[in-house]
């Protein structure tokens, strides 16, 4: 890491500095890099566990490392949430009425890494919060 902190133009005074500062973060270590991502795919895209999955193996991180993010983010609580919240974003104003509206936001759900079962429950609670008014 330190030769391509120096390939990028960091002072060979200030290397030991920031990779200090990198290991203070878990940014050298794969695992809590792992972690730490998948985390953020969570609760800031709002991503499920299977696009998280994805994700994740996309940037070259072990089986194992993703598998052990996985098992930390992905509750059976956090997922609903996830999926309450990334449904309320994109869809504010309501569904488009009928099976349409459901079918479309289930898409929604599903493109996003959500398990089937989560989809129609949160499709659901939705569909409801806006016929009693939210």
């Amino acid at each position: 890491m330190a030769l391509r902190l120096a390939r990028k133009g960091v002072a060979d005074g200030g290397i030991p500095a920031v990779l200090s500062r990198l290991r203070e973060l878990g940014l050298l270590e794969d695992a809590a890099l792992c972690r730490r991502l998948a985390r953020s795919y969570q609760e800031d895209r709002r991503y499920g566990p299977a696009k998280i999955a994805w994700k994740l193996a996309s940037r070259r991180f072990s089986r194992d490392h993703v598998e052990e993010a996985l098992r930390e983010v992905a509750s059976p609580g956090a997922v609903a949430e996830a999926a309450a919240i990334a449904l309320r974003k994109k869809f504010r104003e309501g569904f488009p009425p009928g099976r349409e509206g459901a079918a479309k936001a289930y898409r929604f759900l599903a493109g996003r890494g959500f398990p089937p079962d989560v989809c129609r429950a949160a499709v659901g609670r939705r569909r409801t919060e806006f016929s009693q008014g939210d």
